[in-house]
């Protein structure tokens, strides 16, 4: 499969998940500050426009220096502290604006899903994903500029490009990940094995057919042993057991429309009976397709 066709599933994964990114803050800083947004329960991301700080990530670990054009994305909400000395001094996080300089700006934000109550690209993500300005290559790098240049003004449609750039800039992020670490795990070891790849493409391009262990691993290439025990050692969960939380994520955003009934849903992923659809879907989200729904409506007149 071609480098555009990986890159196409993952943008496929991550669509199906919607993907949605902000903004929080546009801070700038002088003297001795901290800064965290640690707690929000959100995946967060600090982009350092100017000058330079430290990053902490444990209070016991040695801090890491970030200079302008540097990022760090937090998947899991993960403690952390930005702050201008190496040294943590265990005061609340503060900011300071006054003074001669020198000034550091950087761009917070946060990504969510608002799909899937659990999404596998962040399952697969480390605590931490550092970016240096040099290692993210010219794509990143000038997404980086353009996102750090939007936030300096105050145009119309700001908002909006700000929260499309950072869409973007998770998207680039995965993509570095994948093609930087040496470890993967979770669906993203399966999008980087060329024969896993392979199967998981046909479980996402067509969620309702009836697949077998045999016919995924035929798409793979493999034999049906080993298929299994390759795509439960690397993705982390069987393959059919993968492909049922797939089409619940897929029933769950059909379920948004009032005028699909859950018959149909249940038959476009492939279910003989609305009654094992309706045991699949409560196994996998907790609640029946049902409670779903009128959680959807009661979201939609708040």
């Amino acid at each position: 499969m071609s480098e555009a066709l990986q890159d196409d599933l993952l943008s496929t994964v991550l669509s199906a998940y919607q993907l949605h990114a902000g903004i929080y803050d546009n801070p700038r800083f002088c003297g001795h500050w901290q800064h965290t947004t640690a707690g929000f329960r959100r995946a967060a991301f600090h982009l350092i426009g100017s000058g330079s700080c430290w990053l902490h990530t444990r209070p016991s670990d040695q801090p890491m220096q970030m200079h302008a054009g540097d990022l760090v994305v937090l998947p899991h909400d993960a403690w952390h502290m930005l702050t201008a000395d190496p040294t943590l001094n265990g005061e609340e996080p503060r900011r300071i604006s006054e003074g001669d300089g020198p000034f550091t700006t950087m761009v917070c934000g946060y990504f969510d899903f608002r799909a899937g109550q659990r999404n596998p690209i962040l399952a697969a993500l480390p605590e931490v994903i550092l970016v240096d300005r040099a290692a993210g290559g010219g794509a990143l790098k000038g997404l980086s500029q353009l996102l750090l240049s939007e936030a300096g003004c105050a145009d119309v449609g700001t908002r909006t490009v700000l929260d499309k750039l950072a869409d973007t800039l998770f998207v680039m992020t995965v993509r570095y990940f994948i093609n930087q670490s040496p470890d993967l795990r979770g669906v993203l070891a399966g999008l980087a094995d060329g024969r896993l790849r392979k199967a998981l493409a046909a479980m996402h391009r067509e969620p309702g057919k009836a697949w077998s262990l045999e016919a995924l691993a035929s798409e793979a290439g493999m034999s049906r042993s080993a298929f299994a025990q390759h795509f439960a050692e690397r993705v982390g969960a069987p393959p059919i057991d993968y492909l049922t939380r797939w089409r619940m994520t897929q029933a769950e955003l059909m379920l948004r429309d009032p005028s699909v009934s859950v018959a149909q849903v249940a038959e476009r992923m492939g279910y003989e009976t609305e009654a094992a659809f309706r045991k699949a879907f409560k196994r996998i989200h907790g609640v029946g397709p049902g409670s779903i729904r009128r959680w959807l409506r009661e979201k939609l007149t708040d």
